[in-house]
């Protein structure tokens, strides 16, 4: 059974809600991973006897994974019953059933190079032909538009005249382009992650029967981070519940909408709660933050005015200890940016906490980047986010490579990476263009025709690498023996040329992380097309290691909880941003959110700091700070 005693009364109604559409109003800190997880095991826990699946989407596939884990430790086995993934992960699985009916094969590929996609874009753009569009017009400079009109849902079909999300008149030549573009992955057989979403909600517009399939299947759906969808993930959601009675669980906190540059409207969640009626409980505890620090997080948000009418102040119920420093929250003033940067390199440096327990979050990734060379320069270690949906070192490049030749035989730009890495990774040269002409001329798929032309030109020490490539891979279809004796081939096999040991052995061990995750999530041999499309739907970042200084932007700090934080750059046109402040007052509030976000990311200290002059310019110090009720005073010595 399992224990709800330590729930608190908000806590414990939530869990227990069984009919109709909620609305959770969860603040930070409020422990509302662990109330969506024990509601999904409630659910199927007391229902031994049926055969309906609890839906739980999330944004990230992190998010999704810490979300499996949880309701796998209450439920064991039974976790079957539950289905944790993206908004993203559940439009894949979706099309691969039924993506039939739009001219989509199960085995479908996920773009997430933009450089694949302007490819495409540029074939659409020859295919629409349109009169209107504007001479010289390239897929790369097109692309935001296409990204926009994926983002609000359009589908690309004839007579679906929804206006379009651009101020600007005289734009409907994009209209043929977007639905070549849409028509043109569909007949590649694959995907960008907008179409991914678009193609799904597209089907269950023209195919209501099978969205009815899935609402018998999953009755019960709970959605975490409601406040960051966009317009097609709330269309996607309510296509697949349109009743206002469904057993929609959501979680949401509009004082934590900060992606309006995605798409992101505190306005969509009034309207949800509007349209289905929903119930609301609200969970303004925060086991996190200090009261010091929630505080400060009412003082500032209290200003926004876009924001729920009932909303109640957070009220601190941490039971952390106090940090090993005189004072919780520390503000301090700099004459200059460099100034301000190097105090905190020596401040974290010179302190008794743990340089990994310590984050610095700015606003801007120029600010987050100048921190990270000044501890460099203190001798800290430090961690910046590289985001990368691709691998880069040679021998992922090979492995990721290959796999997907196997899947796209004819794709010749898989065959350029597979020749490129070849090359670092043996010296051994093979021009793309033998290895097709080889293939075109043997009747054989381009992996073949790489194969004979590498044979030729291979070192006695390359052979084994190429040996599993054509005998585990393309003549018996084993994609795990061959990666298994790729990885092995690299422990016993000398460098042939200078490559980054460090980069690949960050990537080994984020493919093998990524590896057991899908297999947890498909299966102990899940089909290659499958693993593919799951690797494709995950970053490929490196994690920081132990002794790290993290230094984030606010963005990516959304979701995480420090120990002690430092949060650089508090002034006018750093933070608020100056985009924001030439943009008005919804900007402005999604600055406000910014810092309510940055700020109530703190599990035990606070450092605010600000400069006067930020890379030559003279700045005021930000309004938030007086919001705040903080006073940095005189310039720090």
């Amino acid at each position: 059974m399992l224990d709800l005693d330590s729930l608190n009364v908000n806590q414990r109604r939530t869990v227990d809600w069984n009919d109709g559409p909620m609305l959770v109003l969860a603040g930070p800190g409020a422990g509302k991973t662990r109330v969506l997880a024990t509601r999904v095991a409630r659910l199927i826990q007391e229902t031994p006897d049926k055969r309906f699946r609890v839906l739980a989407l999330t944004f990230t596939t992190k998010a999704a994974e810490e979300m499996r884990g949880r309701v796998a430790q209450l439920l064991g086995p039974r976790m079957r019953r539950a289905r944790l993934t993206t908004f993203h992960g559940f439009a894949a699985d979706v099309l691969r059933q039924h993506g039939s009916h739009l001219g989509l094969r199960p085995d479908f590929a996920i773009l997430n190079q933009d450089a694949d996609r302007h490819l495409v874009l540029n074939d659409a753009i020859q295919d629409a032909g349109h009169p209107g569009t504007p001479a010289g017009a390239t897929g790369k400079g097109l692309m935001p538009m296409v990204d926009r009109l994926l983002r609000d849902g359009h589908d690309g079909r004839e007579g679906h005249d929804a206006p379009l999300p651009f101020a600007a008149p005289g734009k409907e030549w994009i209209r043929p382009i977007f639905g070549a573009y849409i028509q043109r992955l569909i007949e590649g057989n694959h995907l960008d992650f907008g179409a991914l979403l678009v193609c799904c909600l597209r089907l269950f517009r023209e195919r209501p029967r099978i969205a009815r399939d899935y609402r018998i299947v999953y009755p019960f759906a709970c959605v975490d981070e409601y406040q960051d969808t966009n317009k097609v993930q709330d269309l996607l959601l309510r296509a697949l519940y349109p009743d206002r009675n469904s057993n929609l669980f959501v979680v949401a906190d509009d004082d934590q909408t900060i992606y309006q540059w995605n798409g992101a409207s505190p306005e969509r969640l009034r309207r949800l709660r509007t349209d289905y009626d929903m119930a609301i409980v609200q969970l303004p505890e925060s086991f996190r933050c200090p009261p010091e620090v929630v505080r400060l997080a009412n003082n500032l948000i209290a200003h926004n005015a876009d924001r729920a009418a009932d909303k109640r102040p957070l009220v601190s119920a941490t039971t952390t200890p106090p940090p090993s420093r005189s004072s919780v929250v520390r503000a301090r003033r700099f004459t200059d940016c460099a100034t301000e940067l190097s105090w905190v390199a020596e401040d974290i440096k010179t302190s008794s906490i743990e340089p990994g327990d310590c984050t610095v979050l700015a606003r801007s990734t120029k600010l987050v980047r100048a921190v990270a060379a000044a501890l460099s320069r203190a001798g800290l270690p430090s961690y910046v986010v590289k985001r990368k949906a691709e691998f880069e070192s040679p021998l992922l490049r090979f492995l990721h490579s290959s796999l997907r030749l196997i899947r796209r035989p004819g794709d010749t730009e898989q065959l350029a990476l597979l020749c490129g890495a070849f090359y670092e990774l043996t010296a051994a040269p093979v021009q793309p263009t033998q290895a097709e002409a080889e293939s075109v001329l043997l009747g054989d798929p381009l992996l073949a025709g790489f194969l004979n032309v590498a044979s030729s030109c291979a070192t006695p020490a390359a052979r084994p690498l190429l040996h599993t490539l054509r005998n585990d891979l393309l003549d018996r279809g084993r994609y795990r023996d061959f990666i298994k004796n790729t990885f092995d081939w690299r422990d016993r096999t000398p460098r042939a040329v200078a490559t980054d040991s460090d980069e690949e052995s960050d990537e080994s061990g984020i493919w093998r992380s990524l590896t057991a995750e899908i297999r947890q999530h498909l299966g102990a041999d899940p089909p290659l097309s499958q693993f593919l499309q799951q690797l494709d739907l995950r970053q490929k970042t490196s994690p920081p290691t132990a002794g790290d200084v993290q230094c984030l932007t606010i963005h990516l700090a959304k979701g995480k909880e420090f120990r002690h934080v430092y949060l650089i750059g508090l002034a006018e046109e750093q933070l608020p941003s100056f985009h924001a402040l030439q943009g008005g007052p919804a900007a402005l509030e999604e600055e406000r959110r910014n810092c309510f976000v940055a700020i109530t990311r703190v599990q035990s200290s606070l450092t605010l700091t600000h400069a006067d002059s930020y890379f030559g310019w003279a700045k005021q110090p930000s309004r938030f700070l007086q919001e705040m009720g903080v006073n940095s005073g005189d310039v720090a010595c």
